[in-house]
């Protein structure tokens, strides 16, 4: 959860690690070895435990606020 905030608040993906080679026919665009700079709106933070645990929280930016006149 914490990456996933500081992503979107840094506007940096973190790598992906532990990930070895993917291929191009996949279509998949993983972040590999370094982080990557990009704007961060949404992401998706999925965890999984023992004993079936499963979670998915989708965390997104707040709305930039405007000033009242």
């Amino acid at each position: 959860m914490v990456a996933a905030l500081l992503a979107i608040r840094d506007g940096l993906i973190p790598p992906t690690w532990h990930t070895g080679d993917v291929p191009a026919d996949y279509g998949i665009d993983l972040v590999r070895d370094a982080p990557r700079e990009a704007p961060v709106r949404t992401a998706l933070v999925l965890a999984r435990g023992r004993w079936g645990f499963n979670a998915a929280v989708l965390v997104r930016a707040a709305a930039e606020s405007v000033p009242a006149a």
